[in-house]
């Protein structure tokens, strides 16, 4: 890669705006600008700061002043056909392809006609000898890359075979596990096949510079030969936010093994009704551990033993949540990952079917219902959590008591729902590491205690170059700079508290949707636009429309999820507590109503202000890179444009 390719390649992961990287370097945007796009040198005196400034490591350096030979990476692509590896056998003896361990990548196109839109198949593998592992695929008549040849057009598939000289058997499995990751986020492949996750997660030597510099070379590569999409479009996807083939944390491969190991220990032995607990703040990693148990479970299936110790069966597997945009994620994986239909379910279908299940894996947990809702009748009605729990031999659950955000998520007042979340025979694991937030430690933690309602909290966040944090005056100055980061970072959305009336089952007497009115904008509530209605029903996840940047989102839309800008509407029922210098509630002011019950005349209850501050937790956890606020309440405004970080 050129030096222009990547420095700007190493500010969007950086997550810092072309305005951000001339303030420190004290140059104009312009400079910067013309910098990415190779019309101008960068000044010699400035490389040292700009280098440090990126995160620019030594290879890089080297890469960008072409100290490394051109032939130190190669990509050559064949048709797949035992024709052709002969072929590739004598042209390429003795060299990089052939001396060298390689990633290999099978493409196929699919046999249906889409259009402009037509999807690709893949196969993604490494090897030590590509020729031998090539003439073992065509040999084997069930092989993956086979089956993307028969399912292909024409039964065309192309192999590219990609070499480089500082390739290595630790790191092509590295790079092969990378690659499953983004190709399952890259919209332009319909089906991946492969049916293993290397799950590495142990360090080795030079470890990052295949992950920060060798993959983006490969895949950029692939990129301008119109093989794959940009890498700013697939990080921006919900697939690759809850890939199963991310490497896990040391944290979270240790939270991996003990629920393994609690499962195979419950069905072998012919247990039953065993709860295993995943339990963390947002953002500390718990979908991305469910997503991974989700598919290796389903790929390697336990054995299930009867109670006299004889094998029944292969154990079966189904997910569910009770969050319709996560459900959809889930679905996409499921059918990328030809994991077949029925193994993703919404929770009162599941229920409904009533049939007993070897593993059941429900996220979001906590937004599992305890009263009935008129979903069936008083005499068959049980709560959720009992009725998954009689019908899984072993209960895995996602739980975040601080995102409980609902009266119909209360259990308090049942005993036996109590029992089952905190009780003896319930197995907890704890995540504490933060994935989500990239951001400082001390920044972290002041998010933390601004969204917890922590005494002393309204105070100016940590100096941090790593995180944006802007309050607002201007509704309309908060709403123009997420959209422009949603230009320029994409997946970036406006949310809010449910401060603005709302129906789902009519239209409001005056206009075409549902709005929400703060300062002098005014944006209709999520799910209200033409266009991101029609997405929906393609199953497309509300966040990764294109349209629903005109829209305000709510915990509802945006609960487990990644954005990397969130701005987040403070509403009227948000409000200062001066004595304890917090955010606090007013929870008449609300029109969440669905959730909060109304007692002696108010909904101001000690209850009602529990959920609703859950609820402004979940908002401002969402963001990678930044948060923006805007606070309706005129003296929270106040109060917040006083903490705004000054910057030089």
């Amino acid at each position: 890669m050129k030096m222009y390719e990547i420095i700007k390649l190493k500010r969007e992961e950086c997550g810092y705006t072309q305005e951000y990287v001339a303030g420190i370097l004290n140059v104009t945007r312009q400079a910067v600008q013309n910098w990415e796009t190779n019309k101008r040198a960068i000044p010699i005196e400035l490389l040292p700061t700009y280098f440090k400034l990126l995160n620019i490591n030594n290879l890089e350096v080297l890469s960008m002043f072409d100290l490394l030979d051109e032939n130190d990476f190669q990509i050559k692509s064949i048709d797949y056909s035992m024709a052709e590896i002969n072929k590739f056998e004598l042209t390429e003896k003795n060299s990089i392809l052939t001396n060298y361990p390689t990633l290999y990548l099978g493409v196929g196109q699919e046999k249906e006609n889409y259009g402009n839109n037509q999807k690709m198949l893949a196969y993604v593998g490494e090897a030590s000898s590509i020729v031998r592992r090539t003439r073992e695929h065509l040999k084997s008549g069930e092989d993956k890359l086979n089956k993307i040849r028969n399912e292909s057009a024409s039964n065309i598939e192309k192999l590219y075979i990609i070499g480089h000289s500082m390739f290595n058997k630790s790191a092509t499995l590295e790079l092969e596990q990378m690659f499953m990751d983004y190709l399952l986020g890259d919209e332009k492949f319909r089906k991946l096949y492969n049916g293993r996750n290397n799950g590495l997660s142990a360090d080795f030597y030079g470890r990052e510079i295949y992950r920060t510099t060798i993959f983006h070379e490969i895949w950029n590569e692939l990129y301008k030969k119109h093989v794959v999409s940009s890498l700013k479009n697939i990080r921006n996807s919900a697939l690759f936010a809850n890939s199963p083939f991310k490497s896990l944390s040391i944290e979270q491969e240790k939270a991996k093994r003990t629920i393994g190991s609690e499962i195979a220990e419950t069905l072998i032995n012919g247990g039953k009704n065993k709860i295993l607990k995943i339990q963390g703040l947002a953002g500390s990693g718990k979908t991305v551990l469910m997503s991974q148990l989700f598919f290796e479970i389903w790929q390697n299936p336990y054995k299930v033993l009867d109670d006299d110790k004889v094998l029944c069966h292969d154990s079966d597997i189904i997910l569910l949540v009770r969050h319709e945009q996560q459900k959809r994620t889930y679905e996409q994986i499921a059918k990328k990952l030809n994991m077949g239909s029925g193994v993703v379910m919404d929770v009162s279908s599941f229920i409904n079917r009533g049939k007993m299940v070897d593993i059941l894996l429900v996220d979001e947990a906590h937004l599992l219902w305890s009263g009935n809702y008129g979903r069936v009748s008083n005499s068959k009605w049980e709560p959720d959590l009992v009725a998954l729990h009689k019908l899984a031999k072993t209960l895995v659950l996602v739980y975040d008591p601080k995102q409980i955000v609902s009266e119909r998520n209360r259990i308090e007042n049942n005993d036996k729902l109590v029992e089952l979340v905190y009780g003896m025979d319930t197995k907890t694991i704890y995540l504490e590491d933060q994935w989500r937030i990239q951001s400082s430690s001390a920044t972290q933690q002041w998010i933390e205690n601004l969204a917890h309602f922590n005494p002393n909290s309204l105070v100016t966040p940590p100096n941090d170059e790593l995180y944006d944090i802007k309050f607002f005056a201007d509704a309309t100055e908060f709403r123009q700079n997420i959209v422009r980061q949603n230009i320029e970072k994409g997946l970036s959305r406006i949310v809010a508290t449910y401060d603005w009336e709302y129906s789902q089952g009519s239209r409001p007497k005056v206009g075409k949707y549902w709005m929400v009115n703060f300062g002098s904008e005014n944006l209709p509530w999520n799910l209200e636009l033409p266009q991101v209605k029609k997405a929906q029903k393609k199953q497309i996840p509300w966040q990764e429309i294109n349209e629903s940047i005109g829209e305000v989102g709510s915990d509802f839309t945006v609960q487990g999820i990644d954005l990397n800008y969130v701005g987040v509407i403070l509403g009227p029922s948000i409000i200062w507590n001066e004595e304890t210098n917090s955010l606090d509630i007013n929870a008449d002011l609300s029109y969440d109503h669905l959730k909060i019950r109304k007692k002696s005349g108010s909904y101001n209850t000690k209850d009602n202000q529990a959920y609703l501050k859950n609820v402004v937790n979940v908002l401002l956890t969402r963001g990678v890179h930044g948060i923006y606020i805007y606070a309706v309440d005129e003296q929270l405004r106040q109060k917040l444009l006083t903490l705004n970080r000054i910057r030089f």
